[in-house]
């Protein structure tokens, strides 16, 4: 399942989008406004993901309308299922808000 995907997300303030590796156990990636993502992840019995994810803010209001300094933390919780890189949108949580955010599959990566 290791691959690199683009992602598209979008919030009450607008949309945004980057691209994230996501591999044996790791979620690594980086957004147009130069935020940061980093966190695990477990496979379920579904073949879904579940795992927690930390953006580290390049400073600016988020798509969750909450306006964050650079370097500031914020958590991100995933439940997605096991085809979640097709493009359909799921729901994340954001610092405890949702987002929609989308996942298509770029290539894997061995």
């Amino acid at each position: 399942m290791s691959a690199l995907y683009q992602m598209r997300y979008q919030g009450v303030t607008g949309v945004g989008h980057g691209a994230v590796y996501v591999g044996k156990g790791v979620v690594v990636g980086v957004d147009v406004t130069g935020a940061r993502y980093k966190g695990t992840y477990a496979t379920g019995a579904n073949g879904g993901l579940n795992g927690t994810v930390t953006l580290i803010s390049a400073g600016g209001v988020l798509v969750t309308g909450q306006p964050i300094p650079a370097g500031t933390t914020v958590p991100i919780i995933l439940a997605l299922p096991a085809n979640f890189g097709n493009g359909a949108f799921h729901t994340v949580s954001v610092g405890g808000n949702p987002v929609q955010v989308a996942f298509d599959k770029i290539d894997d990566i061995p």
